[in-house]
């Protein structure tokens, strides 16, 4: 199971306005704090060379925060100092999250922001856009694959989850890309957000489909502490209840399925041969890097997390974390269990034992026979899964493997 391929994250933590549901470590920031952060991922690439040397990298992921805030040279910058340290798979995969108003929405409306997004005029008649430019400096960088997070089509439902896009920049972000040539695109929607009906859902995932994405994800809310969504009234929120939000992961699955997507994980369907490699990697138990404030890493059985301080960590990037220990055997096998489980394929049942020197019934007894009685879990192929059912309830499925 063990092998010398790695994944590598990277965190931009600038939001021109943070949502309300997000619990992320992010900020709105000026450009001079911008550049120093930079620079200091640079640093921090620079100083684990020692770690990287001998890894095969299969995946690059810049996530956020609203990494499209950050000019194409911060990722050529990045992705030339990564190479230098570690081999790069031929075929990695390099993506990129996009806020669709950082990209379609910046053309003439972004004076004021304080962030590395200029104010951009439209383009003339037979002009090449600055939107344009922009996507193609970030392919030129190397980015690969692009996810933009849209979550709804429905301008009503993105104003109450504080977006600052609208459908509309969306289409246009889209279009852009495609137009560029970009080949692999993914796009993120959420369900029982404030406002939401099963109309509007299947109206959002229609509008979606015939654009004929890569992948999509489906994220169902969830109210996080320190979040602004934490301390709105119920009526405020104006949120489905519980049996119509299981109703809408019904839908996303049933619509999603029939349009030549498949599930391959809780909430990521993808076509044929699509399915994202560095968040597979987090589920199949692949090392991975991270740099950037509050990213995490783990390397075999030591896990780290850097601090989420964004002085701190300019001062001194990737030296102060927050969280470093290493993993017993018994948080190893929870992970393994937990995260392999999520995927619709599940875990390979002589892999645990390659892994952990135990069977499965060793450690975990008549549990996975009793989730397959009850219609959580099937066992075939020499691999246990959850069913439909189980995953719509994994989080109580998934409780039971704790050791």
């Amino acid at each position: 199971m063990k092998s010398d391929d790695i994944s590598i994250y990277v965190h931009i933590p600038f939001c021109l306005r943070k949502c309300l549901y997000c619990d992320f470590n992010s900020m709105a920031a000026p450009v001079s704090l911008m550049e120093e952060y930079g620079q200091a991922v640079i640093r921090e690439i620079e100083n684990s060379e020692d770690i990287l040397h001998s890894r095969k990298v299969v995946s690059v992921y810049f996530g956020g925060g609203t990494p499209s805030l950050m000019p194409p040279s911060f990722f050529d910058d990045v992705l030339t100092h990564i190479k230098s340290s570690c081999h790069m798979n031929e075929n990695c995969e390099i993506s990129m999250e996009i806020n669709p108003f950082t990209i379609a929405g910046a053309e003439g409306r972004t004076k004021g922001t304080g962030a590395l997004l200029e104010p951009q005029e439209p383009a003339g008649p037979g002009e090449r856009s600055e939107a344009m430019d922009r996507i193609l400096g970030y392919m030129d960088a190397g980015i690969t694959r692009f996810s933009i997070g849209v979550q709804s089509s429905k301008d009503a439902e993105l104003a109450a989850l504080g977006r600052i896009h609208t459908f509309r920049d969306f289409l246009k972000s889209y279009e852009l890309i495609k137009d560029a040539g970009a080949g692999n695109v993914s796009v993120d929607i959420m369900t029982a957000i404030p406002h939401q009906t099963m109309k509007s859902l299947e109206d959002t995932l229609d509008e979606i489909i015939s654009l004929k994405p890569e992948h999509i994800s489906a994220y169902s809310l969830i109210i996080e502490e320190d979040t602004p969504f934490y301390s709105m009234k119920e009526e405020e929120l104006d949120l489905p209840d519980e049996d119509c939000s299981l109703d809408m992961d019904r839908l996303v699955c049933s619509v999603l399925s029939l349009a030549g997507y498949e599930r391959y994980e809780i909430s990521n369907h993808a076509l044929l041969g699509r399915e994202c490699i560095h968040n597979l990697g987090y589920w199949e138990g692949r090392d991975y890097a991270g740099f950037g404030i509050s990213a995490a890493s783990r390397m075999g059985n030591h896990r780290y997390t850097n601090t989420p301080h964004i002085k701190e960590y300019i001062m001194a990037p990737g030296r102060d974390h927050t969280e470093d220990r290493i993993l017993s055997l018994t948080d190893e096998m929870e992970e393994f269990m937990f995260l392999g489980l999520r995927k619709t394929a599940g875990i390979c049942i002589s892999d645990f034992y390659e892994c952990f020197g135990s069977e499965l019934s060793d450690i975990y007894g008549d549990i996975p026979a009793n989730h397959v009685s009850m219609g959580y879990a099937v066992i075939e192929g020499g691999n246990l899964r959850l069913t439909p059912r189980g995953l719509e309830i994994s989080n109580r499925v998934l409780a039971d493997y704790l050791l």
